[in-house]
Parts: C-alpha cells; structure tokens; sequence
C-alpha cells in the first residue's frame, strides 16, 4: 500500500489575461506638424484625399497660362514679322478744287468717284489774251510776230512739228494763223566737288614711286534727264480782233532739214567765199559794229563749220584797220544755207541772233 496521503486530483490553474499593449505611435518628424497631426486614422485619410487636390491646382494655371500664350500672343507677334501681312486701305475719292476762277465768275471744278483716287488737278501754264477794236487785225499780227523776232532770246516761225519755217504767212487775209516758238535752256550740271581738299599733300615722295592701280569705279546711278520744253505764242487773227494764246510745251525747235546736196530745201548752199561776201556786203550798223563802211575793216573766214541752233554754220571774223591795230571786232556765224546770221560778242562769247 502506498504511504502516505492519498493525493487527490489536480485542479487546473486559472491562466492570467495577458495584457494588451497599446498601439506605437510614430513621433511626428521635425518641422512637419505637431502632435496633433499624428493623431486618429480618419485624420490620416482625409489628408491623402486633400494632397492630390492642392498638386493638380498649379498644372491647371501652367495649362491655362500656355493655351493663352499660344493662341493670343504667339500669333501677335509673327503677324508683325510677316512681309505678306498687309493692311487693307479702302480707296478715298480725290481731292481736288471745289470751284475754278474764270474771270469774275466760278466755275464748279470737276467731282470723281473713289476709282480714280490717284487723280491730280494740274493748274495749266496755258494764257490767252484776246486784242479786240482793231482796226487791221491782220497788220496788228505781222506787227507782233516782228517784235517776237527781234525779242531776246528770239522767238521762229515754225509748223506744228516745230520745224523752222521760211515763208511768211499771208497777213492780207481776213483770218489767219501763225505760230511762233523758242526752245527753253536747260538748267546747267552742278560742278562735281574736287575729290582731295586744297592744301592736301598727294603722298610721300616713297610711295610714289610704285604706282598703284586705281580703285575700280563705281557705277553712277542713272540720271533723269532734264526735257526740252519749248515756249509757243500762237497768234489768230479774225475781222476786228486778234487772239494770242502763250504756252509752255514739250519739244524741240528745229532746223528745216538739208536736201541731198547738203543746204537747205530749195536753196544752194554758200561756202567761205559766199559768207565772206555776205558780210563784207552789209553795212557795220548791220553787224553791230561802229563807222560808215566795211572798208574800215578786214573780213577773214574760218575753215570748217560750226552748229549754232542744230543749223551748220561758216565763221567769219571781223578785225579793225583803224590806226593799223588789227582789233578784233567780234565773230560772225553765218548759216550755209544764207538765210540766217549769228554773232559772237567778243568779251563774252555768248551768241545773238542777227537774222
């Protein structure tokens, strides 16, 4: 038999609750909110749903900003930049003089649409005077063109070509018309300016001894031509009145063309020996030179011939016998064809017109 106690059952021990610790948390981060942020799990959520929302404000102004950039200021500026932009001008009507003068009254001036915007109102150079209570119109005319003849500068008889005429007209007629013109000078070039002031040393002695070929030239740029104008005084005559009309025209007077054998149509031409003779036969009054006879000078022509007027010309010179000086007296240009005469003044050279 066993000794001792008889041990009875063992009654199972109660196991203790183990204690539950609580959740860790993580301390916040320096700078990055403070502990109330580190708080419940809602508080976490709602901040990721707002990050997203404060990311994609900025992209939209970028977008925004670009769209605008794009499509107002880039197409701006290439329109400024482009050759082939132009601007469309609607055409105005021109503007041109409401009234024109004539006499004491007005005239209402001429009125266009906007097609012929580039119109102009030229006031012409055009005069027109009309002589009336005359008793000879006819005369009145002759008397007139005499005086344009023997004007300075000298005014021609020409055609409608402004070809110089020969003829007279008939001034015994009831009614007529003749027509008289001179050429206008042409302004004179301007000297060019010397290429090297005065005063200015060309070089050094050294450096002229290698020549050195000259620069190339460059082309001058085309000049436009000054035209020939002409001034015209057309002279109508009627039974009482006379009509004189004075003009400024394009054109040229010119000379009667030559015939085959070298003068002028209808006309022998003269040689030295004939214009010698034609000046040796008029008085000096005639030529403009004083004394009562051409015995008191020496008349000598010139080999060749000259242009006065596009007219070929021979030179004859005049020189004085007074006191044995051989002065000379002036220069005489007399045409080939006889019919007209020219003098040179001696101081001055300048040419006038005898006949």
């Amino acid at each position: 038999m066993p000794i001792g106690k008889a041990k009875g059952p063992k009654v199972p021990k109660e196991k203790k609750p183990k204690k539950e610790k609580p959740p860790k948390v993580k301390k916040p981060k320096k700078g990055k909110g403070g502990p109330e942020q580190a708080g419940e799990p809602g508080q976490e959520q709602e901040k990721k749903k707002k990050f997203p929302i404060l990311m994609l404000i900025p992209a939209v102004v970028i977008i925004a900003a670009a769209v605008i950039i794009f499509v107002f200021v880039l197409p701006g500026r290439n329109a400024d930049k482009d050759p082939d932009a132009t601007v469309s001008v609607e055409p105005e009507p021109p503007v041109l003089p409401t009234e024109l003068p004539v006499g004491d009254e007005m005239v209402p001036g001429m009125v266009l649409e906007a097609d012929e915007f580039a119109a102009q109102a030229v006031l012409a150079k055009t005069i027109t005077y009309t002589y009336t209570d005359l008793v000879d119109a006819g005369k009145a005319a002759e008397t007139y063109v005499n005086q344009l003849k023997s004007a300075d500068p000298r005014y021609y008889i020409v055609d409608e070509e402004l070809v110089r005429q020969r003829e007279q007209p008939d001034y015994d007629t009831a009614e007529g018309m003749v027509l008289m013109a001179r050429n206008l000078p042409k302004p004179e070039p301007e000297a060019a300016e010397s290429a090297a002031p005065e005063g200015e040393e060309s070089g050094q002695p050294e450096s002229s001894e290698a020549p050195q070929s000259p620069p190339p030239e460059e082309s001058a740029e085309p000049m436009d031509e000054t035209p020939d104008l002409v001034i015209t005084v057309r002279i109508s005559w009627s039974p009482g009145q006379c009509v004189v009309t004075a003009d400024e025209v394009l054109g040229k007077v010119t000379a009667p063309p030559p015939d085959a054998s070298g003068g002028m149509m209808g006309q022998r031409p003269i040689g030295q020996q004939g214009a010698q003779d034609r000046i040796a036969s008029m008085t000096p009054a005639e030529l403009g030179l004083p004394g009562e006879s051409m015995d008191e000078y020496v008349v000598f022509p010139i080999d060749g011939v000259e242009m006065v007027d596009d007219v070929s010309c021979i030179r004859v010179n005049v020189y004085s016998r007074a006191d044995g000086s051989n002065k000379f007296m002036g220069g005489y240009l007399v045409s080939t064809d006889g019919l007209h005469l020219y003098r040179q003044d001696p101081s001055t050279d300048e040419i006038e017109i005898l006949k």
